[in-house]
């Protein structure tokens, strides 16, 4: 029991960390996949807690399981939580907006969910209703694979890549595990019920996810090894002069890139960002600049570097970031 307890708040540890990641990105760049990811996390604790709380208190046990067999409701909320912040997530990752495809896909996984617990008391019953579950993760795979080979940033392109193995390979690692433990383990008597409500597959791919998501976090935010002096100055002569403009991070990302004469969607493809926010930052940096268009940037920067006694060489550069 001890080992089980430990487990549930590493997990719950992780979960938290990763979300609160999230929410930090989200808060300084505003990008809307951050949020979505954040929320996608919360229902992974509260379904650990939930299950946590099964393993530990026999009485809510023995009523969450009772309940599971006629109305499900706790568990379908988790399901479509899931579903739906997994698929938009994807879909931001792609760059486009959720299709009448996709909320068709939710209704349907809702009333799949819905429908089968009304089925008579019995393993069969309980693999149904997760089934659906499943099928839908092997959905988002292929949905992955697809976005994977369209005209994307390569950044965008290589987590849908590591997102569709991940999700077609747990969605058939569950359901394996599923057929198992509930035709084997699992208890459905009309004397006592008795479900394992926990997955270890599903921890796994649980982990997988927030493991993907603090690595993708931490390297975007890695500071480059292999400068030369001269980059190592060049950009400390950008950083101050932002700083002196009270831009933010992301902002004086942003202005970086602006230095280098790229487009509001070379910028948006570059820092994984959307076009939109691109233009929000833009935006704000030509206020606290005083400016109104960006041939005004260079004069100015130029002026700061003379008082500065600086020298900075601006240069195309696809590895300035």
């Amino acid at each position: 029991m001890i080992a089980i307890f430990v487990y549930n708040i590493l997990l719950i540890i992780l979960y938290s960390i990763t979300m609160a990641f999230a929410i930090n990105s989200y808060l300084k760049e505003k990008n809307k996949v951050f949020l979505l990811i954040s929320l996608y996390l919360a229902f992974f604790i509260f379904d650990n807690i939930i299950i946590y709380m099964t393993e530990f208190i026999n009485s809510f046990a023995q009523s969450y399981d009772q309940a599971f067999m006629s109305a499900p409701a706790v568990k379908t909320i988790i399901f479509m939580g899931n579903a739906f912040f997994s698929i938009s997530i994807i879909a931001e990752l792609r760059k486009e907006k959720l299709k009448a495809l996709h909320y068709g896909l939710l209704i349907a996984l809702a009333v799949w969910m819905i429908t089968v617990p009304l089925m008579d008391n019995s393993a069969l019953k309980v693999w149904l209703y997760y089934l659906g579950n499943q099928v839908f993760l092997f959905y988002l795979g292929f949905y992955c694979w697809r976005g994977a080979r369209m005209d994307l940033p390569e950044l965008n392109t290589g987590y849908l890549k590591k997102l569709a193995v991940i999700c077609i390979l747990f969605s058939i690692l569950i359901v394996i595990e599923d057929s198992f433990v509930i035709f084997n383990v699992d208890q459905y008597s009309s004397l006592a019920t008795k479900i394992y409500n926990r997955s270890i597959s599903e921890d796994i791919f649980s982990i997988t996810v927030c493991l993907l998501f603090l690595h993708s976090y931490l390297k975007a935010r890695q500071v480059p090894e292999e400068d030369t002096p001269e980059e190592l100055e060049n950009s400390i002569l950008i950083q101050r002069f932002c700083h002196a403009h009270q831009f933010t991070q992301r902002e004086t990302e942003v202005f970086e890139l602006l230095m280098f004469h790229r487009t509001n969607q070379e910028i948006a493809d570059q820092l994984f960002l959307s076009l939109g926010t691109v233009k929000t930052h833009v935006h704000n940096i030509f206020i606290k600049l005083d400016i109104k268009k960006r041939t005004q940037i260079f004069p100015m920067f130029e002026e700061y570097q003379a008082s500065s006694n600086g020298k900075i060489t601006l240069k195309k550069s696809n590895d300035f970031t």
